[in-house]
């Protein structure tokens, strides 16, 4: 039956969804199909291209909207440094192509989006909803694909930090969200990725995402104090939880570490720590005389085929992000990509001074691939270079921080 109250409800507009379906979709590819699902990172460089052409026909302006916008000026222009620095590598010493040309993309797709279109809320809930994707997609690797280390589609490491960023998210959510729904699919959220991460076996990733929520926890509750003492509690009693779960599974995990140690103390460094010890010594010793630009991505995979140590000669890096950008790029490289990872907390000032704005969530994400490549190289894995860029700045534009602190004005 139709009452007199029907003619005051607004009709759905489809083609405006259909339209931010669209816009969203490299967003829901990064977040939920790419690192579960194995071949689909191609799907990226060919759907971002057809969203920037839609953009840059009906919403021109969008890229001076977005270039205005203080909160992602700083890394919009150090990501167009490091594709320059990265591309003359590339052109002059034949390294690879695929960061710069995944670093291009992934800022043709946040420069030129029309972001005013796109509801935060929506983009809150594409967070969740990975979540879920990233922890069911590891328990049916695990219990039905009988997969020890899940993640299959790309590798158990970038895995565990994807798992592991998303368990962040959702933290995040969790407590500034003010929706009931949405908080509590959230904290659901953080279950799923947690599992996904204990999932993976990667041992440094696992020990640091307890420090880093920790860390999520003490800077959100002075912003949402009603919700620490609940947070913290659901937090502790997860990670209790998931221990009793996987259990065997952990301990064994633990067992190995202490095997590789005693070997290590008896001189045999042919396990992984020992092989990432060799790894990190022989990278620093090449670079000294090379310092300013590095070896390059050849002369270091010949050096490292040149260790003695077999199970460290088969390294295709030297699981370290910093000693490796430094053997392969030199100081400049170095430096480039360290102010790259942390450009995402500069902030330009109204005055034109350039500021340090250490976000919650930004901060324990950066903090997160910082942590992380300690023991590996993330931004060797061009799924993880998608997923940086376009994460922080999806939440620097759309400010999905959640707290008053973070100044989005253009």
């Amino acid at each position: 039956m139709i009452t007199s109250q029907s003619k005051y409800i607004k009709p759905y507009n489809f083609k405006r969804i259909a339209e931010i379906i669209f816009l969203l979709s490299p967003l829901v590819l990064v977040l939920g199909v790419m690192f579960n699902f194995t071949d689909t990172k191609w799907l990226l460089s060919r759907l971002i291209p057809l969203v920037f052409l839609y953009s840059l026909f009906f919403y021109p302006s969008s890229i001076k909207e977005n270039s205005l916008n203080r909160a992602v000026r700083p890394l919009f222009i150090i990501s167009v440094l490091l594709f320059v620095f990265s591309t003359i590598a590339h052109l002059f010493r034949g390294d690879d192509f695929g960061f710069p040309r995944t670093v291009l993309l992934s800022l043709l797709y946040l420069a030129f989006v029309p972001w005013r279109l796109i509801s935060a809320r929506w983009v809150k809930y594409i967070f969740v909803l990975s979540a879920f994707v990233c922890g069911f997609n590891a328990l049916y690797e695990f219990f039905h694909l009988g997969i020890q280390r899940v993640g299959i589609a790309i590798n158990p490491i970038p895995y565990a930090l994807y798992s592991s960023v998303l368990g962040l998210i959702s933290l995040n959510i969790a407590f500034e969200n003010k929706e009931k729904t949405l908080r509590i699919l959230a904290v659901i959220a953080v279950v799923f990725s947690t599992v996904a991460l204990i999932l993976t076996d990667v041992r440094g990733v696992i020990l640091f995402f307890p420090l880093v929520a920790f860390y999520l926890i003490l800077r959100l509750s002075l912003y949402f104090r009603q919700n620490y003492l609940i947070c913290t509690l659901i937090f502790l009693f997860s990670s209790g939880l998931f221990y009793f779960a996987f259990e065997d599974k952990i301990n064994e995990r633990i067992n190995t570490t202490v095997t590789e140690v005693q070997y290590l103390l008896n001189g045999n460094y042919e396990t992984s720590i020992g092989a990432r010890l060799e790894l990190w010594e022989k990278g620093i010793n090449l670079t000294k005389d090379q310092w300013g630009l590095g070896l390059g991505k050849k002369r270091l995979k010949e050096s490292i085929n040149e260790i003695e140590n077999s199970v460290a000669a088969q390294q295709p890096h030297l699981h370290n992000q910093l000693i490796d950008t430094y053997t392969r790029y030199g100081v400049f490289g170095l430096v480039l990509l360290i102010v790259w990872l942390f450009s995402s907390m500069l902030f330009f000032e109204k005055q034109g001074k350039i500021s340090f704005k250490i976000y919650p969530l930004i901060s324990a994400v950066v903090l997160m691939i910082f942590l992380a490549g300690l023991t590996d190289v993330p931004f060797h894995h061009t799924h993880l270079v998608y997923f940086y860029i376009i994460l922080v700045g999806v939440i620097l534009k759309l400010n999905l921080e959640g707290v008053e602190a973070l100044d989005n004005e253009v």
